[in-house]
């Protein structure tokens, strides 16, 4: 009998025990549910134990998945290391990256950054996902992320590339604008947020002054770039990240109001599992990334 275990059975076994449910995990692996639920069927029929006790509504580990899911981790850990170093030789960039960025980010920068690096490295493929949440880069089979910080999870390896803060930006046809002087004038405004808020207001400074301003917008949409473009027509005042405001702010679709004002600034990181899993072609990406985006 052939005693290897399957790893995209193992990884999907974990995933489903994190997920809560084989929909959430087969989501989360973009596979079918079928296939999932058939990868963690023939485990448990290779290994002669059930591994997960499920019911029409939760499912649990059973002792003997809650020992497999303990080592799980380090399993694919280990397994992962291994497959980014296969294919590299002598340092030479070479062979494939999975990365995640989210998606306003990767909208509006990734396609030139990602075309510019296949120019100077050929041999690397490239994979980029366009996510709006943190993924698990493990069991998700990720080489890296980009997020802002501040970063909670300790224990994966991030190298900061630049910072970004939000602006405030209007259509410049907007009624009432002269009048804005201070951000506590933003009340008198409809304002254009993302769908998840600015938790307990938006924050501004202008370096001698904060102010934390109500920030409960009544139309809120789900990506910067909607909300980018609800702005040009009118539809109120939003704070905008520089890369997306800029180019419409040249264009003359946008104006930034109170120039002064700003949200703190944010560092963006590129975030990676360990300091053992970055190979040559990883570093050659993430440096060619920090060129590119430079620093404000």
């Amino acid at each position: 009998m052939d005693n290897d275990l399957d790893l995209a059975a193992l990884r999907g076994f974990r995933s489903v025990l994190k997920e809560g449910s084989f929909s959430a995990a087969a989501l989360a692996l973009r596979v079918p549910k079928s296939t999932l639920s058939k990868r963690v069927a023939d485990l448990e029929a290779h290994l002669g134990v059930r591994l997960i006790e499920r019911s029409t509504r939760t499912l649990r580990p059973t002792q003997e998945g809650e020992i497999l899911a303990a080592r799980a981790d380090r399993l694919l850990g280990e397994a992962e290391d291994i497959r980014r170093a296969l294919g590299e030789s002598g340092g030479t960039p070479r062979g494939h990256l999975r990365l995640s960025v989210p998606q306003s980010f990767g909208n509006l920068l990734l396609g030139r950054i990602a075309a510019d690096f296949r120019r100077l490295h050929p041999d690397v493929t490239l994979e980029i996902h366009f996510l709006d949440r943190a993924p698990d880069l493990l069991e998700e089979g990720f080489d890296g992320c980009i997020r802002f910080g501040p970063l909670e999870d300790s224990t994966q390896v991030a190298r900061r590339l630049t910072h970004g803060q939000a602006m405030l930006t209007a259509a410049p046809d907007l009624p009432g604008l002269e009048t804005l002087q201070h951000p506590e004038d933003l009340k008198r405004f409809d304002l254009v947020g993302l769908a998840a808020p600015w938790p307990g207001g938006l924050p501004l400074q202008n370096g001698a002054e904060d102010v934390l301003v109500p920030h409960n917008p009544p139309l809120r949409l789900g990506s910067h770039l909607a909300v980018r473009d609800a702005v040009v027509a009118g539809a109120g005042i939003a704070a905008l990240p520089g890369i997306v405001a800029r180019p419409d702010i040249a264009a003359g679709r946008l104006v930034r109001v109170l120039p002064d004002w700003s949200t703190p600034r944010k560092a963006i990181y590129f975030v990676y599992p360990s300091a053992q899993s970055v190979t040559a072609r990883l570093r050659a990406f993430i440096d060619h990334l920090a060129r590119a985006m430079g620093d404000d």
